[in-house]
């Protein structure tokens, strides 16, 4: 059993209740609190404050709350208004997972508010919707993120297999090295022997071959310098050209306005649920005639005449009716004010991402060009203290040729030569030994490349995998849904579909619902209301089953649905009792009784009709 408590949530000031395994059915007339006690549900699961709509806290207070007590635990959620239009949410949720929150907002909190039942009365497309669990797993980024890390494995694969076929011109150029080493020492020894005792002319000689093996190297270094800042030069130079073409759009409006918006989203609703109110009500005793139940009628030739049952002045039913079409007309405009709000706030928010994204790409292209920079700095600053370095060598060189010339003229050029080739080689072979160690090393990560980039394969077809198979999956469900549907409440249409839009990649792009009238197409304006509803509601399972919503939410909540009658009502609940733990829906008093748990709101503390009633 679980018990819940109320305090000024939507048309509630204070109420309890409980409720049973099974069906639970909240059942009494309009304005006693069925609607706000369903909001209040979705308040402690975690729900409300989604797709654009407001936390249901009671107009004119600035605190409410609802606490629920089940077996596994206690949840309490208290909504706080700090300012006008701004509602806020705090407290421990039933459901904390974003996804399970999805999962229940639009397949099984299915009142008149849900966003997929909304969609489908409105016609508009569903492709988001139907998709938005599987746009919370990420799919998309974590496949890119994948592929990104598969393109740098195989970057190094392919260096791994350069690597492999360097490694003989590197072995050979090691064992070429090692040749003509020997021989320069053999050489070097020869000719050191053939000039006698010159210590003092040969230790001038050794410095001296020192010395241009050190200019040679200098040289080397200063032409890997220049080539590395022509490279940054120009990588600068391209990067500042992304600069000066990127365009950031003008910063988008505020939150405020967002807020604002929201806030006149809130208001149509309950001024939409007003006027439906009157409207039903009034209608009924209107189509059934029930006149004589509220007012006197005196009956004519000409028609009958009767005192409004509000005003007490007298009128006829085709002023009521003229006046219940005035209700209706703006009942449609505040539907299509809301709408255009709906419309306005997702255009805001996206110029808001599409600012933010070109924002963060000029930080980006902004930090990268100061690095460059930066690099730029420090490699001529190291150029110019290489060529610096080696203006001093050469001419340190030039003194030293001419004082190993006249300390010792018997001293053979080609045994300085030798010596300071011999150094080079040297050198050169430690450098080429250092290479070919690191060769070896990329050869051996090769086997270990191969296998990851082939479990990174996997993994992105996996995914993939998972994204389509749950398309197809949401698509036959409906259809089986929708055919039991059929075949359940025969309605007065031959059935429905999902058509699937896919991509040249043959991925599922979009959704499209499709209605079949008479073996012809037709759409779902032409339905009836409870037509409308109920293919809404059949949506909603298919996404119920595909996304296993039973395992992440253990009821189902059914409101707003009027439209239905109650062998319809009845049906409608006997098609839903086996598909979660705990049924709760609202039913008026003419709809009889039902085998379940019945809640009365008759206790219940909720606002009046003459304070902005919520049914």
């Amino acid at each position: 059993m679980w018990d819940v408590r109320i305090r000024n949530i939507g048309g509630i000031r204070a109420a309890e209740a409980s409720l049973d395994e099974g069906l639970n059915v909240v059942q009494a007339s309009n304005f006693m609190g069925k609607s706000s006690f369903v909001r209040a549900i979705q308040t402690v699961m975690g729900t409300t404050g989604m797709y654009g709509e407001s936390h249901p806290l009671r107009e004119g207070t600035n605190e409410g709350s609802v606490h629920l007590d089940t077996p596994d635990g206690s949840y309490e959620i208290t909504l706080e208004s700090s300012e006008p239009g701004t509602v806020s949410r705090h407290g421990k949720t039933f459901l904390g997972d974003e996804t399970d929150q999805t999962c229940a907002r639009l397949f099984a909190f299915l009142g008149e508010n849900n966003p997929i039942r909304a969609r489908v009365r409105e016609q508009s497309d569903l492709t988001e919707l139907l998709q938005a669990p599987l746009g919370l797993e990420d799919i998309e980024n974590k496949v890119a993120a994948r592929k990104r890390e598969r393109e740098s494995k195989r970057k190094e694969l392919e260096q791994a297999e350069r690597a492999a076929e360097n490694l003989p011109s590197v072995q050979e150029a090691i064992g070429t090295l090692e040749d003509d080493i020997e021989s320069l020492r053999e050489r070097r020894d020869e000719l050191s022997e053939s000039v006698g005792d010159a210590t003092d002319a040969d230790s001038r000689s050794d410095e001296l071959a020192e010395k241009r093996s050190n200019l040679q190297s200098l040289d080397q270094r200063i032409n890997g310098l220049q080539d590395k800042i022509e490279r940054t030069e120009t990588k600068l130079d391209e990067k500042r050209g992304t600069l000066e073409s990127l365009t950031v759009p003008d910063e988008p409006e505020p939150t405020a306005d967002i807020e604002a918006k929201e806030s006149r989203i809130a208001e149509c609703e309950q001024q939409i649920d007003l006027l439906e109110g009157l409207h039903r009500a009034n209608k009924r005793v209107i189509e059934e005639d029930a006149i004589d139940l509220v007012s006197s009628v005196e009956r004519s030739v000409v028609g009958d005449e009767f005192d409004c049952w509000v005003c007490g002045e007298p009128t006829t039913s085709d002023t009521i009716e003229s006046r219940l079409a005035a209700i209706q007309d703006k009942i449609i405009d505040l539907r299509e004010e809301k709408e255009n709000l709906t419309e306005e706030i997702e255009e805001i928010e996206k110029r808001q991402r599409r600012y933010r994204e070109k924002q963060r790409e000029k930080e980006s292209l902004e930090e990268e060009i100061g690095r460059l920079k930066a690099t730029l700095d420090d490699r001529s600053g190291d150029l110019a203290q290489a060529e610096e370095r080696r203006a001093g060598l050469a001419s340190e060189i030039e003194e030293l040729e001419v004082s190993v010339a006249a300390a010792e003229e018997e001293l053979s050029e080609e045994l300085t030569d030798i010596k300071a080739t011999l150094q080079t080689k040297e050198r050169e072979l430690d450098a080429q030994r250092s290479r070919l160690q690191e060769l070896q090393e990329l050869h051996a990560d090769a086997a270990t490349l191969r296998e990851d980039i082939e479990a990174l394969d996997d993994e992105i077809a996996r995914l993939r995998n998972r994204k389509t198979k749950k398309q197809w999956e949401l698509k036959e469900e409906f259809d089986t849904a929708m055919a039991a549907a059929i075949d359940r409440f025969a309605p007065g249409f031959d059935g429905a579909r999902l058509d699937v839009k896919t991509t040249p990649e043959n991925e599922i792009d979009s959704f499209e619902l499709v209605i079949a009238r008479d073996g012809r197409e037709t759409t779902i304006q032409n339905l009836s209301e409870g037509e409308r509803e109920l293919v809404g509601i059949v949506v909603a399972v298919a996404g119920y089953r595909t996304f296993d919503v039973a395992d992440r939410v253990p009821l189902i909540l059914l409101d707003g649905i009027s439209q239905l009658s109650a062998a319809n009502l009845r049906s409608l609940i006997e098609y839903l009792s086996d598909a979660s733990e705990l049924l709760v829906t609202t039913a008026y008093p003419e709809a009889g009784t039902f085998d379940g748990h019945h809640i009365s709101p008759n206790q219940w503390d909720t606002v009046s009709d003459e304070e902005t009633p919520t049914a």
